[in-house]
């Protein structure tokens, strides 16, 4: 069987390269159709990789540029010959919807009729940081109203696509919600493989004490409004809690706090395994019930002992008791604060969540939700 995965952004990106992986198990041929891959991109995932010129424009349906996208995808599938596309978000599913020549899933990453109205709310205090130009006024305006038509339009897109297409979804939350809508719901979590644990060694009594937070930088000082982490990383400059290494940002390095930028997943893993705690310090949002980070099982399969915030209600659904919640960063504080005089617990607390991560934290005990879908498109 050939499979072809269409995103609209570039690879690296672990849920597609896991999908695809589990196919290639079965020997089936999987290729993949999206933005140029990053640079430093090695992997030999796909049999092959195509590129697709998404823009701004096309994000938005412009007519002339999305009949573009739709001109170069039909290209790739005259080549391909898929038996079955599996599109990752609303854009890609939506191109397959209209072409309507071959059966395909819809892989949901992050419920985007909810996403897409938070994401797109930026608060006055935000604006006012980013600076308006009056010269760009016009520009701005404009740009506002694209989004605002858009978001509305993706929207519709969704719950279309979900009424009729197979989809995959990442938390039990989001299928609940869309079962309401759509009856061919799967639920695949972004656990990470069984394959990737192999060099990581049980989490073992360390002589200081650190914590690791992972994440992505703010674009252009603008942080979502559900991974809003304000005041957070002060913290460890102004309290006795240890120091804390981020991953995933550039930034200048001080006392207490070490930036390790974008790393490859061996590295990465192997980084978060030299602390005893993993963070997610979100301030709580209505949108946390359906996220389901795949930071929190990847600092479980590291050894860490994990502490969330309290309303990302998936993260406990699946730990179960192998996490920490906290309601605010004073919370917060406190804890750091305990386990740092506690090295003992810490270390049975991580080994108790390493051992639970190996044995039901693995991206290959929801696999059977990918074959599920494919045999209802």
């Amino acid at each position: 069987m050939k499979i072809l995965h269409i995103s609209d952004d570039p690879l690296p990106d672990w849920r597609v390269e896991k999908s695809a992986l589990t196919l290639k198990k079965d020997n089936n041929m999987v290729y993949f159709a999206g933005k140029e891959p990053s640079s430093n991109y090695y992997r030999k995932t796909f049999d092959k990789i195509f590129t697709l010129n998404w823009t701004p424009k096309t994000r938005y349906q412009i007519p002339f540029d999305w009949y573009k996208i739709k001109s170069q995808i039909n290209n790739i599938l005259l080549e391909v010959q898929p038996d079955i596309i599996h599109a990752h978000n609303i854009l890609s599913a939506r191109l397959i919807q209209e072409i309507k020549e071959y059966p395909f899933v819809y892989d949901n990453h992050e419920y985007w009729s909810k996403y897409l109205l938070i994401s797109n709310e930026k608060s006055d205090e935000s604006k006012l940081q980013n600076g308006f130009n009056p010269k760009n006024i016009f520009k701005s305006n404009m740009e506002k109203l694209l989004k605002k038509t858009s978001t509305k339009r993706w929207i519709n897109w969704e719950l279309d696509l979900v009424s009729e297409i197979p989809t995959l979804v990442p938390s039990k939350p989001i299928a609940n919600e869309l079962l309401k809508i759509g009856k061919k719901i799967y639920v695949l979590p972004n656990f990470p493989m069984k394959s990737e644990n192999y060099n990581i060694c049980d989490p073992k009594m360390i002589d200081y004490f650190s914590s690791v937070y992972a994440g992505t930088m703010p674009y252009k000082g603008y942080q979502t409004p559900f991974k809003n982490i304000d005041g957070f990383i002060p913290l460890f400059e102004k309290f006795d809690i240890g120091t804390l290494n981020i991953i995933g940002w550039k930034s200048e390095n001080s006392k207490n706090v070490i930036y390790h930028g974008l790393l490859d997943r061996d590295k990465m893993l192997d980084e978060m395994s030299n602390n005893s705690i993993g963070l997610i310090p979100f301030k709580q949002h209505p949108f946390h019930q359906y996220m389901s980070p795949n930071k929190a099982y990847e600092y479980a399969h590291a050894g860490l002992l994990i502490l969330s915030t309290n309303s990302i209600k998936p993260i406990f659904d699946e730990l179960k008791d192998n996490v920490i919640g906290f309601n605010d960063y004073d919370e917060l504080i406190e804890k750091l604060k305990y386990f740092k005089t506690m090295p003992e617990e810490l270390l049975n607390r991580r080994t108790q969540t390493s051992d639970y991560a190996k044995k039901y934290i693995i991206w290959e005990r929801h696999e059977q939700s990918i074959y599920e879908s494919y045999k209802q498109a």
